[in-house]
C-alpha cells in the first residue's frame, strides 16, 4: 500500500522557491483564465441584451402601429436604419415582404425558430436569433420577431442590428486577454520566486550556520532574523535545541569525567596491591582480599550498577514493577539493618501504609537516603512514616551540617557535591540522584528542609493507594 502510494504521489526534487513559483503561477493562470473567460461571457451577453432591447423596441413599435391601422398605418421614418436597428422587415401571413426599411432584401428573412404567420397560434413571446445572415449581405445581426394583428390578417415584424462590430470588439478584447494573461501570470511568478528567495535566504543562512556546527562547536547560535514570523521562531527553536545539546553535552562529559574519577581510586587501590603481588612474588593474605580488594572490587561494582541504572533511565525511563508495597516492612527493615551496624536511630513515627510500586526500587531509595543520612551524621540520624492524604511521607534526618539552600537543589544531580575537593567526600556520586529517579518513576518528589535542633531533613513523598493495611510494631 505505501508502495503504491509512493508511485502515484512521486516526491519533487524541487525546493521549495520553485515549487512555490510554479504553484503560484498555476493558480494566477486558472484564476485568470476564469476570471476572462467569465468577464468575457458577461460581456457578450450585455451586448446581445442590448441589441435585442433596441430591435424589441422598435420591432414592438412597427408592431403597434400596424394593430392599430394596418400596414399602412406604418410611419416610413420607423422602419429607416437607425437608433440600434439597420433592417427592417414587415411580412404578411404568406411570408411576403410587405414594407421594408430602405436597402433591405426584397425576399424574407426567416429567423431560427420562426413560425409563419397563418400556420399557428401566435407564440405568447417574441422570437430573439443571434448571428442572422441575410443573403448578399457579408454582416451578422441580432434580430426581433413580434407578431401583429389587423383586420383578420397576421404580419410579422422582423427588426435586426448589425452585430459584426460588437462581435469584433469582443475578439479583440479576447485577443487582448490572451496576450496580457501569459505576462500577468509570468510576473506573478517571478515576484514569488524573488519573494520566496527573500524569504527564505534567513533559513540558507541557518543551514549553513548549522552545517558550520560541530561537536566541539555547540556554544555556536544560528542567527536570528529581526522579523518576528516564522523563521524567527525556527532561528529561536535551533538556538534552544543547540542549548540543550550544548548542555547535554557538558552534563555528558562531566558525568564521564565523575565517573572515571569515581571508579579511578579503587581501581587504582586493586591495581597497586596486584602489581605489589606481582613485582615481589608475594601471595595476597586473606586479610588484605577481605579488607582492602573485596570492598574496593564491591564499591566498583556499586558504581557500576549505578551507571547502567542511569543509564537506562536516561534512555527509556526508569522501568519499575507494579505490586502492593507495604512501606512499614521497608522502612522497619532499614532501621534494623542500621541498628545491627551500631548506629543509633530514632523513630519519631512509624505508620502503617500500603501503596503501588516497586519494593526493590523504593527499598534502594531509603538504604540511600539512609546512608547518606549517616554519612553526615554526628550522633544520630532519625526515619519517620506517616501519610499525608494520598500520600505516604517518608523522612530521612541526620544531625549533621546541613544543605544550604542555594544547594538543594543541585545535590540531587549525578557526582554532586557542594565542597570542590572530592577528597572531602569519597562516598558522593550517584545515591541522592538514583533516589530522585526512583522517586520520579513513582510519581512522587524528594525535597530538602531544615531540621530542628540542627541537621537536614530528606522529605520523599509517593502517591499511594486506598488500600488499609495490617498495623505494624515499631522496632
Amino acid at each position: 500500500m505505501i508502495a503504491s502510494v509512493r508511485r502515484r504521489w512521486p516526491v519533487t526534487r524541487w525546493g521549495v522557491r520553485v515549487q512555490s513559483t510554479l504553484i503560484a503561477a498555476v493558480v494566477v493562470a486558472v484564476a485568470l483564465g476564469l476570471g476572462g473567460g467569465l468577464s468575457l461571457y458577461l460581456l457578450h451577453r450585455a451586448n446581445t441584451d442590448a441589441m435585442y432591447r433596441s430591435t424589441a423596441r422598435q420591432a414592438y413599435q412597427i408592431a403597434t402601429a400596424i394593430t392599430h391601422g394596418g400596414v399602412d398605418a406604418v410611419d416610413s421614418d420607423d422602419l429607416a436604419p437607425g437608433a440600434g436597428v439597420d433592417v427592417m422587415q414587415v411580412l404578411d401571413e404568406y411570408g411576403r415582404v410587405v414594407a421594408a426599411s430602405p436597402g433591405a432584401p426584397s425576399t424574407a428573412i426567416r429567423l431560427t425558430g420562426y413560425v409563419p404567420p397563418g400556420t399557428g397560434d401566435d407564440p405568447p413571446a417574441p422570437v430573439y436569433a443571434d448571428g442572422v445572415r441575410i443573403p448578399g449581405f457579408r454582416d451578422e445581426y441580432c434580430a426581433t420577431e413580434v407578431l401583429a394583428s389587423y383586420a383578420g390578417r397576421r404580419f410579422a415584424v422582423i427588426a435586426l442590428d448589425r452585430a459584426t462590430g460588437i462581435r469584433s470588439s469582443e475578439w479583440t478584447a479576447a485577443a487582448i486577454m490572451a496576450i496580457e494573461l501569459p505576462i500577468i501570470a509570468a510576473l506573478g511568478a517571478a515576484a514569488v520566486y524573488l519573494l520566496v528567495g527573500r524569504s527564505l535566504r534567513p533559513v540558507s543562512r541557518i543551514a549553513r550556520r548549522v552545517d558550520e556546527i560541530g561537536a566541539s562547536r555547540l556554544d555556536q547560535r544560528v542567527p536570528v532574523p529581526a522579523a518576528h514570523d516564522e523563521i524567527h521562531a525556527l532561528a529561536l527553536t535551533m538556538n534552544g535545541m543547540l542549548a540543550r545539546l550544548e548542555s547535554s553535552r557538558e552534563a555528558q562529559l562531566g558525568f564521564v569525567g565523575d565517573a572515571s574519577h569515581e571508579l579511578r581510586s579503587p581501581l587504582t587501590t586493586v591495581v597497586g596491591l596486584l602489581d605489589l603481588a606481582d613485582d615481589t612474588r608475594t601471595p595476597i593474605d586473606l586479610d588484605t582480599v577481605r579488607t582492602v580488594l573485596l570492598p574496593e572490587a564491591r564499591r566498583m561494582q556499586r558504581i557500576v550498577d549505578d551507571l547502567l541504572l542511569l543509564a537506562r533511565a536516561d534512555e527509556n525511563g526508569l522501568p519499575t514493577k507494579r505490586v502492593d508495597v507495604d512501606l512499614d516492612d521497608v522502612v522497619g527493615a532499614e532501621i534494623r539493618r542500621l541498628r545491627a551496624a551500631n548506629v543509633v536511630v530514632a523513630v519519631p513515627l512509624l505508620e502503617p501504609v500500603r501503596m503501588t510500586g516497586d519494593p526493590e526500587m523504593i527499598t534502594r531509595a531509603v538504604r540511600n537516603l539512609s546512608d547518606n543520612a549517616v554519612r553526615f551524621a554526628r550522633a544520630s540520624v532519625s526515619i519517620s512514616l506517616t501519610t499525608d492524604g494520598d500520600e505516604a511521607v517518608i523522612v530521612v534526618g541526620d544531625d549533621g551540617p546541613g544543605v544550604p539552600v542555594e544547594q538543594r537543589e543541585r545535590i540531587f544531580e549525578r557526582f554532586a557535591r557542594l565542597d570542590a575537593d572530592r577528597r572531602h567526600d569519597s562516598g558522593a556520586g550517584l545515591g541522592l540522584a538514583i533516589v530522585a529517579e526512583i522517586v520520579h518513576a513513582h510519581g512522587g518528589r524528594v525535597t530538602v528542609a531544615d531540621r530542628a535542633g540542627g541537621g537536614v531533613d530528606f522529605e520523599l513523598r509517593l502517591p499511594r493507594d486506598r488500600v488499609p493495611a495490617a498495623d505494624t510494631a515499631v522496632p
